[in-house]
């Protein structure tokens, strides 16, 4: 039984970033959620969140995308790039990747060293400093053109928190190192897909359905360059049904897909195998 109204429980927009990167074959950044996080506790994730209400108000670098499948809840083109912001943000927040460039408008200043980041990182997750403070401070602009949207989820109805949630793909930065918070998140990996699936079939990794569908459209790459490629070359997004016997998520073209349904998962993607 649960203590909640499955019915009553609201949906908020959310954004996650997959970052990848050639060390030296493709890799995903995985992060494992502290156990005792209502959403998704002791999950291997990517790192994202919930869009804050101050998003909204950030401006970015670069084109934002305002044409996505399924109900559209964001009305105008602040909403939707918010969405970016809320990546961009939680990927710093989470990982210590800041994706960011400096406002052209502003002095020139030097780059932020790790250490300065590391400790603005710290003052975020601390909340003693807002994301519009340090980019404001800094001079810094968040970088739409460095993260590729690449999918959109919608949480079942029966959990406990649900989002609306924009996936975004990004090269993980050459001169960045990445980490997990050691708050809300308590470890983190560089896996390649393969590592990563292997894991999931051995029960060994904790993995949510919409996450496992992007890793295992990832598997058909060899390197970061292939898959921001080919992502160039795809521009449509296609739903995600369910295998109603095994529950495997399916895209058009794949097997048992006529016969799926759409009452279990609600997704649609773009990052997937370009047919040969």
């Amino acid at each position: 039984m649960t203590d909640f109204d499955p019915a009553m429980v609201p949906i908020r927009a959310a954004a996650t970033v997959l970052l990848i990167a050639d060390r030296p074959e493709l890799k995903i950044l995985m992060m494992r959620r502290h156990a005792k996080t209502l959403f998704a506790g002791g999950m291997w994730v990517f790192p994202g969140g919930a869009v804050d209400p101050a998003d909204v108000t950030v401006a970015v670098s670069g084109e934002v995308e305002l044409d996505y499948p399924g109900p559209i809840t964001a009305q105008t083109p602040e909403d939707h790039r918010s969405y970016y912001v809320a990546a961009i943000r939680e990927c710093f927040e989470e990982a210590g990747i800041l994706l960011t460039l400096p406002d052209p408008s502003g002095p020139a200043s030097a780059p932020l060293t790790q250490a300065q980041q590391a400790d603005l990182r710290d003052q975020l997750n601390a909340g003693t400093l807002s994301f519009n403070t340090l980019l404001s401070d800094y001079q810094l602009i968040p970088n739409a053109a460095l993260i590729k949207p690449v999918a959109r989820w919608i949480t079942p109805l029966g959990s406990p928190k649900r989002f609306d949630a924009r996936f975004f793909l990004a090269k993980h930065p050459s001169n960045q190192d990445a980490s997990h918070d050691q708050g809300e998140l308590i470890d983190s990996e560089w896996l390649t897909p393969t590592e990563i699936l292997s894991r999931f079939d051995a029960g060994s990794m904790a993995i949510m359905t919409p996450t496992l569908r992007m890793i295992q459209n990832l598997q058909a790459f060899d390197t970061a360059d292939a898959v921001l490629a080919a992502m160039d070359q795809i521009q449509d997004y296609h739903q995600v049904l369910v295998d109603p016997e095994t529950r495997a998520l399916l895209l058009p073209g794949e097997q048992g897909y006529d016969a799926a349904v759409d009452h279990i998962e609600t997704g649609w993607v773009r990052l997937r195998t370009l047919p040969h």
